[in-house]
């Protein structure tokens, strides 16, 4: 799924998912044809917990 479609299914923003790219908290495969991110069900799965853990101490 593309970046709007996993920012959808988390509740994050694109912004939020792009930084735990960068930190190397989720790691999506790059489609060859398009250069696009391909984020995985487990990226999903990832980014969830994140925003839980953040949500647990704030």
């Amino acid at each position: 799924m593309n970046i709007k479609a996993a920012a959808e299914k988390t509740g994050l923003t694109k912004r939020a998912i792009k930084y735990y790219e960068i930190e190397g908290l989720i790691t999506p495969l790059k489609n060859i044809e398009n250069n696009y991110r391909e984020y995985t069900c487990q990226d999903v799965i990832k980014s969830e917990g994140l925003l839980n853990f953040k949500e647990s101490f704030c």
